[in-house]
């Protein structure tokens, strides 16, 4: 039996059960006991090594940030993937009530915290993080369409446009150096 199943409690155990479809027998259908999951979970492994031996088996290794630390946990993996930067390119659909061409945006929950990203609205494209932009395209707002009786009714509607866009080629990422460097220059 995988160490993993024995460190696991009741209810991350019968998690697993319902994620892998299993049906655990057990006296108290009602509430199994952690021998009981961990007998249905043994079996699922052992079918399942049946039909995979281990020389067909490609040993695959959990992504790490590259430190001797251990490998990361899902958990940490999705929290580290809000942070990867995506190139895309943003519109603001509700260009009346947006004076500025940048925007901040915020975003975040209990595991990665509190995280603020700036958003150009002037249509050229740029890196944001995986965060920003899932609260940019969840962002709504209210548009109000004529009835046939001559009433309004409101309807909401995605505010910002996000496209992702290529990652930049080498020769773009020299000519920004060279603009960045004439710039600094500039003011040297």
């Amino acid at each position: 039996m995988s160490k993993q199943f024995e460190d696991m409690t009741n209810a991350e155990l019968k998690e697993a059960c319902e994620d892998f479809g299993l049906e655990v027998k057990a006296n108290n259908p009602q509430k199994p006991n952690k021998a009981e999951y961990l007998e249905a979970l043994g079996a699922f492994k052992a079918a399942q090594d049946a039909l995979h031996p281990a020389k067909d088996k490609e040993v695959l290794t959990p992504v790490t940030d590259g430190s001797k630390r251990k490998p990361q946990s899902k958990a940490q993996l999705i929290k580290l993937d809000l942070f990867n930067k995506v190139r895309v390119i943003v519109h603001d659909q509700q260009e009346a009530q947006t004076k500025d061409e940048l925007i901040s945006v915020s975003w975040g929950n209990r595991a990665t915290g509190g995280q603020t990203d700036m958003v150009d609205l002037s249509g050229e494209p740029q890196y944001l993080r995986r965060g920003a932009i899932g609260n940019l395209k969840e962002a709504t707002m209210t548009v109000h369409n004529s009835k046939a009786d001559g009433g309004w009714s409101p309807v909401p509607k995605k505010r910002f446009i996000v496209m992702e866009v290529d990652a930049m080629t080498p020769e773009e990422l020299a000519e920004l150096k060279n603009k960045q460097k004439l710039r600094s220059a500039k003011y040297a």
